[in-house]
């Protein structure tokens, strides 16, 4: 398997997850495994990435299609427009074999970074069970100063 360039990552000015430009980081794998699955239209995938949690790419697709695009100009995507079946003409999106690469890849780190996460849960669950055992510390707790 060919090795896959990461995208690189920068949290958002309010801190949410995504690139400087905006687009959602978070929700690229599932956009990726959506593609995988067969040509898709734009409205059909936002309803598939909602559904999987992330509602603002069914309340501002613009987000989505900014994915899109950028997964387009990147080499792992392609569109092609379709007769709208009465409506206007729509795209549909098609993940590339470039695409497919850095789903795998983006999978790998899911995994990994869901390992961590397993690890740091195991971990704070263990913490709060010794930290119920043990009496908490209050103010009052604490010696006055010159008192006698």
């Amino acid at each position: 398997m060919p090795l896959v360039a990461k995208r690189p990552y920068a949290a958002t000015r309010d801190g949410a997850d995504g690139d400087p430009g905006g687009t959602p980081r978070g929700m690229e794998p599932f956009v990726l495994l959506a593609l995988a699955g067969g040509p898709v239209h734009g409205y059909e995938l936002a309803q598939t990435i909602a559904s999987a949690g992330f509602r603002r790419a069914a309340e501002d697709p613009s987000l989505l299609y900014k994915l899109l695009r950028a997964l387009e100009s990147e080499g792992f995507a392609t569109s092609t427009w379709a007769d709208g079946e009465g409506g206007p003409p729509r795209r549909l999106y098609t993940l590339t074999p470039a695409g497919e690469d850095y789903l795998h890849a983006r999978a790998a780190d899911l995994r990994r970074q869901a390992q961590r996460i397993a690890t740091f849960t195991e971990r704070y669950q263990a913490w709060t069970r010794r930290a119920r055992r043990r009496p908490r510390k209050s103010a009052a707790d604490k010696p006055v100063e010159g008192g006698s």
